[in-house]
């Protein structure tokens, strides 16, 4: 899954970034799928990622997925985010306890990304809905 990243510095010392899913997802009942996919958060401070469920009848449950691995052209761990087809491996660990996200509803999370070198996030349903583009959001702060 492509994700869209718009990174602006906000002043000598401050740097923000926005990632949003940049494509639809097709959930599926009991099958995890990646909503935004690996983001290089070294340079950030905290995390806030905000889940907006438009659909009618699915409920989902969201992950947040943190690494301390590298990603780099000579290794290529912690890789595939886990999901359904690729399971968790020692690379990417859960960051807090899922995020429900009832009906027609919306949820928000922050956290410390102090340490981590990468964030990932992932969702299950309760039944099958196409996940619209930029209803899962991740607003990342950091000082330079």
């Amino acid at each position: 899954m492509a994700n869209t990243e718009t990174q602006t510095r906000i002043s000598s010392s401050a740097l923000t970034s926005l990632v949003s899913n940049g494509a639809t997802a097709s959930i599926v009942t009991g099958n995890h799928v990646t909503l935004i996919d690996t983001v290089q958060t070294e340079r950030y401070d905290r995390a806030t990622i905000q889940i907006r469920n438009e659909d009618n009848s699915s409920v989902l449950t969201v992950a947040v997925w943190g690494s301390l691995f590298p990603t780099t052209s000579s290794s290529a761990y912690p890789g595939t985010v886990p999901t359904s087809t690729s399971v968790a491996d020692s690379y990417w660990v859960q960051i807090g306890d899922d995020i429900t996200v009832a009906v027609s509803s919306g949820a928000i999370k922050s956290i410390s990304t102090t340490g981590l070198r990468q964030l990932a996030v992932t969702a299950v349903g309760s039944g099958t809905q196409t996940f619209p583009i930029d209803n899962c959001l991740m607003f990342l702060q950091g000082t330079i």
